[in-house]
């Protein structure tokens, strides 16, 4: 029996999160509300309303200039560009929210660790608690030619952010004393000097002194977020994540994956109690079968073809532009993310996956009518879909996908999440004020991280 899922709504301040060419879809607004406040208030406080988790914003850095050897169809196309900061976007949400959590991505490649514990701190003073850190070691190599950091190999990034989630740590957990900070009007004492430290780290990569800029948070550390696919991927999650992103393509191999994930977060030395799994699934919901199908055939029909190629050609780094359909894909040398790979390996281990299956599945993985990775259908029909996959996999929650990108949100407000707290899979009513993230996800006695 599941005792709760955990709900979360993923989103990106761009024109069509996810799903390339779906800014055209009929009603969709998201085209110029991405850059919109009023628009992300209006979406923060239906979320909350709905009883939502959290929302999760994803970034990029950099723009995909791999296929075809340019930027041109990633412009065109509109494939995550134009775009603007997830931070700034999260500072203002908090503004009209009181419950409602917000995991935002920040890149441990592209970001220097004294900044980023900075930046979090300040949005968790800000939210009471209500962050969360996507951490992520990004992978496109066009960042580096502006200016943002130096753009290493797969594995050498991951082995770099192991150390860089030590700096931060260290900075919000043990730079500054919980009884630091004395307000004492009478001896013109705001902070005892004595109960801030430094944190003296010298490492292969960095070097930071300390001590912190920012008082404790209510965290102190935001809620860790990871999505590691990959083996070194994986290993990097179960050390130091505590919410889990992943995208099985069918229960047995969520089954599988699950029992890998937990030997992992033991063999890390961590109980397998302190990390909630997620499955990520785009999510088309409609009132009736009909309508669905309808729906899932307008989708389909409006992906940008270039566009999903675009996208895939960046995340592995490789131009598949005039490359041969039969040329296996394990002849590549994929050095930017290394997720497709992985997905399908969890797919089908045996099958010697080739570059006209990538270029197939970037096609039509967005297509509804693939159901690889989606829920679709009336509210009553998704929600079987999400309880069964819980049970069978033991999963904690699920990140939704909106499809389309701002309409999927109402539908998933309005339609969706009723459905779910009629079951008793979510709570019908709203948590209380002053509860941090991790305490949502983990209890009350979740003070600190876990």
């Amino acid at each position: 029996m599941i005792e709760r899922l955990f709900i979360n709504v993923m989103s990106q301040p761009v024109p069509s999160p996810q799903f390339e060419g779906l800014w055209r879809f009929p009603g969709e607004t998201s085209a110029s509300g991405y850059r919109s406040l009023s628009y992300w208030t209006d979406i923060a406080v239906q979320l909350e309303k709905a009883g939502v988790d959290a929302l999760f914003l994803a970034d990029i850095h950099g723009i995909y200039d791999i296929y075809d050897g340019s930027r041109d169809a990633a412009v065109a196309r509109g494939v995550q560009v134009p775009a603007i900061d997830p931070v700034l976007l999260a500072s203002s949400l908090i503004a009209v929210t009181k419950t409602l959590g917000f995991a935002v991505t920040y890149s441990t490649t592209y970001n220097p660790p004294y900044q980023c514990a900075r930046v979090f701190s300040t949005l968790d003073h800000l939210s009471g608690g209500r962050i969360g850190w996507n951490l992520v070691t990004s992978y496109l190599a066009s960042a580096e030619r502006n200016g943002m950091g130096t753009f290493e190999p797969h594995d050498l990034r991951y082995d770099k952010a192991d150390e860089y989630v030590k700096i931060v740590r260290a900075l919000w957990e043990e730079s500054w004393q919980s009884d630091a900070i004395q307000h004492d009007v009478d001896h013109d004492l705001f902070t005892d000097p004595e109960k801030v430290h430094t944190i003296d780290h010298s490492g292969p990569w960095y070097s930071v002194e300390g001590p912190h800029v920012c008082e404790p948070s209510p965290q102190r550390t935001p809620v860790i977020y990871q999505a590691g696919a990959s083996r070194r991927g994986t290993r990097f999650a179960a050390q130091h994540a505590e919410a889990i992103f992943a995208t099985f393509p069918s229960v047995a191999v969520g089954v599988r994956h699950m029992q890998a994930l937990r030997q992992a977060v033991e063999d890390a030395g961590r109980p397998t109690e302190r990390v909630k799994p997620f499955q990520s699934a785009f999510t088309l919901i409609a009132p009736s079968p009909r309508e669905a199908r309808q729906k899932a055939a307008a989708v389909t029909r409006m992906i940008s073809r270039e566009g999903e190629l675009t996208k895939l050609c960046a995340w592995i780094g490789v131009d598949l532009k005039g490359m041969p359909d039969d040329l296996a894909i394990n002849n590549l040398s994929i050095e930017a993310s290394q997720s497709i790979r992985a997905f399908l390996k969890r797919h089908d281990s045996e099958r010697d996956w080739t570059i006209g299956d990538l270029r197939s599945i970037a096609i039509m993985s967005r297509s509804p009518h693939r159901r690889t990775g989606w829920l679709v259908g009336t509210p009553e029909r998704v929600a079987d879909q999400m309880e069964d996959f819980a049970m069978r996999t033991g999963i904690d929650g699920f990140n939704l996908i909106p499809c389309p990108p701002r309409g999927g949100i109402d539908d998933i407000c309005n339609l969706l999440m009723p459905e779910l707290q009629r079951r008793g899979l979510v709570p019908d009513t709203s948590p209380p004020e002053g509860l941090t993230l991790r305490q949502r996800y983990f209890g009350a006695q979740a003070t600190g991280y876990l």
